[in-house]
């Protein structure tokens, strides 16, 4: 098949959208189909040997359900028709497809088999209350035209579906389990210490300002505490966020910075318990399956989301209420407890196996077959519409 791939996030923007589309189009490929992802521009220069990407546009960064977010806009928003017809796609996967720009403006041009995914967990507020009640017609009218809907959890199901009720496919995230895996080799300059380590971006939401509360907890009762902070956080915002802790603890914390997708999984297998101390809105969590596919103990605070996908006390430590004190006794817990950072380590890695992209793009092909015969019967229901027309 042809597969057009829609997505405002993908790489160099970090991201659970952005590693998912990446994996969906390279297993695509690897299963013998030809797969392009239509996207925005990249943040900074573009990637070297990137193939099979087509880059529209220009992009706005906009904060949005407590992180950051962006939106495309430009030229594109008025060929995509011709854009996607030049393609001679079988299926077009749009990834949040009603959120605005550039998903909406696929979806309106889009004339053959159409699948969306959605990935948000956002409760009710202004903000989508104005987008699909406030201005209904035009949101009700685009996620008519899906065949096949996709939610990458009950969470993101239910967030939607309080929208626009629907048949939903729940097919969740994958993780590379042959990238991240516990024979990783460490990286060196990390050895020798008790390591938490925290991947993400500083979004409130993520819950690293929790982390570094909790953290001068954590190194009064494990000596040698380290904690790794691995994601684009500027060097303005380390700088403010060293100035709240003590002194005698910013030794104990490295900003790390960008870690290449080639290294990433060194830093996992480098630590010895990985810390993901978001406090809501989180519909899946691949970082949590990349630790676990690392072989890596985990401790996250008990929120939905994460609660899909961690079994409390098997392969992570789920903490019931949010807040320094609570995030560091668990901690510690899994720092003074090498057994049972083994049992839950391995646990941990059997589980990512369940969600690796070969099982998770054989079931998102799944959806395209069942796009494409819904998209024929249209055209026939269609045609038989204007033959009784023409008689």
């Amino acid at each position: 098949m042809r597969i057009g791939i829609v997505t405002e996030y993908y790489r160099p923007w970090p991201g659970g959208i952005s590693e998912h589309v990446y994996h969906e189009a390279k297993e695509l490929r690897r299963r013998g189909h030809k797969a392009i992802v239509i996207t925005g521009p990249a943040s900074g220069r573009r990637p070297e040997g990137e193939t099979g990407v087509l880059r529209v546009g220009f992009a706005l960064k906009l904060p949005r359900n407590r992180t950051l977010c962006r939106i495309t806009i430009g030229r594109y928003m008025l060929i995509m028709r011709r854009l996607l017809s030049r393609l001679r796609l079988d299926v077009l996967h749009i990834h949040s497809p009603l959120d605005p720009v550039l998903g909406m403006v696929a979806l309106a041009a889009s004339e053959t088999a159409t699948v969306g995914t959605f990935h948000a967990n956002f409760e009710s507020s202004l903000a989508p209350a104005l987008l699909y009640r406030g201005l209904r017609p035009l949101p009700e009218h685009l996620f008519e035209r899906l065949h096949v809907l996709i939610a990458v959890s009950e969470e993101a199901r239910r967030s939607i579906a309080r929208y626009f009720p629907g048949e939903y496919e729940i097919v969740p995230n994958g993780v590379d389990t042959e990238r991240f895996h516990p024979a990783a080799p460490p990286l060196s300059e990390l050895a020798g210490h008790p390591t938490v380590l925290f991947v993400g971006r500083p979004d409130p939401r993520k819950g690293l300002p929790l982390l570094l509360q909790a953290f001068p907890q954590v190194v009064a009762r494990v000596a040698g505490a380290r904690l790794v902070v691995v994601g684009g956080v500027g060097r303005q915002k380390i700088d403010e966020l060293k100035a709240e802790l003590p002194p005698e603890i910013q030794r104990s914390v490295l900003f790390a910075g960008y870690a290449a997708p080639e290294v990433l999984p060194r830093y996992f297998t480098s630590c010895n318990v990985f810390c993901s101390p978001a406090t809501g809105q989180e519909s899946f969590g691949i970082v949590l399956l990349e630790a676990m596919a690392a072989g890596r103990p985990l401790v996250a605070f008990d929120i939905p989301g994460y609660r899909e996908v961690v079994r409390h006390g098997k392969d992570g430590w789920l903490v019931p209420q949010i807040g320094p004190e609570p995030l560091a006794e668990a901690l510690v817990g899994l720092l003074q407890n090498p057994s049972l950072r083994k049992q839950m380590g391995e646990a941990g890695r059997q589980k990512a196996l369940t969600y690796s992209w070969p099982r998770i793009v054989e079931r998102i092909e799944a959806c395209f077959m069942k796009a494409r015969a819904a998209a024929a019967q249209d055209a026939k229901a269609m045609s038989q519409q204007t033959k009784v027309g023409v008689w």
